[in-house]
């Protein structure tokens, strides 16, 4: 692979932002990087000339991700053990609604609470949002990528998203960014003298 000293330069910018939010540590994140193009370029006899280089490069990146998640005990608490009731719970509540109708642009303004709360997400959780909604990728490239069923994916962004929704919810209502729907009053029936405000 002679133009692999061109590739990584040409995405490095993008690969660095990956690593630094997965990790959300610089220091680890510096680490983590050279780690991660020291292995390819080990490696780079494994790659299929004319196949996508950068998911190549992403699943490396990824799965030193991984391992600096782990030796640095990174765990938060995981989204499989958040009980799905409680999930769908949160959908019966009004602002969720208005959240649920426009979740990107919801989160682009949350700014650095969006920061802490994704800090909260497991590593698969905060890959999967990453690389979908970040880096663009497919449901199948990023089970390529992170070497899990595209099922798994799917399950991973769900279960990520509404936790990151159900974190921000309080922040998103205190600053105005969604507002409680109007509770609908029951239709009044002709002749229901409590339309009038009489007891019954």
């Amino acid at each position: 692979m002679d133009d692999f000293p061109q590739q990584v330069e040409r995405y490095k910018d993008e690969f660095y932002r990956y690593v630094l939010r997965v990790v959300w540590d610089s220091s680890v994140a510096d680490d983590v990087f050279s780690s991660a193009v020291l292995a390819a370029w080990e490696n780079r006899g494994k790659f299929t000339p004319g196949t996508n280089f950068r998911a190549w490069m992403y699943r490396i990146i990824t799965n030193k991700c991984y391992v600096a998640n782990r030796e640095i005990s990174r765990t938060p608490a995981p989204i499989d053990d958040v009980p799905e009731m409680s999930l769908l719970a949160l959908r019966e509540d009004r602002s969720y609604f208005d959240v649920l109708q426009d979740p990107e642009t919801f989160l682009q303004q949350c700014g650095e609470e969006l920061h802490q709360a994704m800090k909260q997400l497991s590593t698969s959780q905060r890959t999967c949002i990453l690389l979908r909604s970040v880096e663009k990728f497919s449901y199948k490239e990023i089970a390529e990528i992170m070497g899990i069923p595209v099922g798994t994916v799917m399950t991973h962004l769900s279960r990520g998203r509404a936790r990151l929704r159900a974190e921000l919810m309080e922040y998103a209502q205190a600053r105005g960014l969604v507002r409680a729907r109007p509770r609908l009053l029951p239709k009044v029936q002709p002749g229901d003298r409590r339309a009038q405000g009489d007891e019954p």
